[in-house]
């Protein structure tokens, strides 16, 4: 009988599957609800990397595996494939994951940068803890949550793992906590978003972005498309500016979403610096896309 492959450990052939992972329909069929299903996600990342340093190599991880769904709807049924890849051939995967959500959403992604900017010049020890992390994260199911939309907008795990990564000290000298759901839920269900002809929806201190999370599900449930409204939003913390980026990709919140990484108790919002970040984010990628379409044509 062939031995069973663990999580973590590297296949003599890099594209052989692996046994340990169930299926795609067995994860789909196992699910807990998705407030459970965060909470488990959170714990296990929690507990095999419990320091506070180096909080963007766990967030990027969790953040990029959720988004993989977006890059690619297959990724879910290609987890055991892309299980069994060598460490440094899946930090290419991710890499190329954030490539190509930058040339629909390149400003996100840049403003993302802190979550994945590391990829570049992940150590061969980096790569094979991120393994080590990716490995657990398809058995708890992260692929599937990101391939759902209602699931992933149903709590904000990026911003609870954040906030349950870093210590009540670091969140006080921040001024971060995150608000529970029940509130920011409540909050969007009483302002009425949606109502008609009300089509901006702005935060100042917006943290990681749960009150956007409960005015965007609030938005489905109407039957309306977030991508459809104008996000802006003021955060001064960098990290939290980052996973809100994220955050606005995982929820769907389309390309008119912009968020200043600036101190919104100053007379300075910031927002005319995004706005410029923004215009130059287009016009890189613009470029980019015609020198390519260019060098195709030759």
């Amino acid at each position: 009988m062939p031995s069973q492959q663990q999580p973590g450990e590297r296949p003599d052939d890099p594209f052989t599957e692996v046994s340990w992972l169930p299926s795609a329909h067995a994860r789909r069929a196992f699910l807990p609800e998705a407030g459970e299903h965060a909470r488990r996600i959170i714990d296990t990342v929690v507990a095999v990397w419990p320091s506070a340093s180096g909080l963007e190599i766990p967030l990027g991880t969790v953040a990029t595996i959720a988004l993989l769904p977006h890059a690619d709807p297959a990724a879910p049924e290609m987890a055991r494939l892309l299980a069994s890849l060598r460490p440094a051939d899946l930090i290419t995967v991710m890499r190329d994951t954030w490539t190509h959500l930058w040339f629909r959403h390149p400003f996100l992604v840049e403003r993302a940068g802190l979550l994945h900017l590391w990829l570049d010049s992940a150590s061969g020890q980096r790569a094979a803890e991120v393994t080590e992390l990716t490995h657990l994260m398809f058995r708890d199911g992260l692929l599937e949550y990101g391939a759902d939309p209602d699931r992933r907008v149903a709590t904000d795990l990026l911003g609870r793992l954040m906030q349950k990564l870093r210590g009540r000290e670091d969140k006080s000298r921040r001024g971060a906590f995150h608000t529970p759901d029940v509130i920011v839920n409540f909050a969007a269900d009483m302002l009425n978003v949606g109502a008609p002809g009300d089509d901006q929806i702005g935060e100042v201190a917006a943290g990681s972005g749960n009150t956007w999370r409960a005015q965007a599900a609030r938005l489905r449930w109407l039957g309306k498309d977030p991508a459809a409204y104008e996000w802006i939003g003021v955060e001064i913390d960098p990290l939290s500016a980052a996973v809100l980026a994220a955050n606005s990709l995982l929820w769907g919140l389309g390309d008119n979403v912009l968020i200043a990484c600036a101190d919104a108790l100053t007379h300075d919002s910031g927002l005319p610096q995004a706005h410029e970040e923004r215009a130059r984010a287009l016009a890189r990628r613009d470029a980019v896309a015609r020198r390519l379409a260019h060098d195709n044509h030759e």
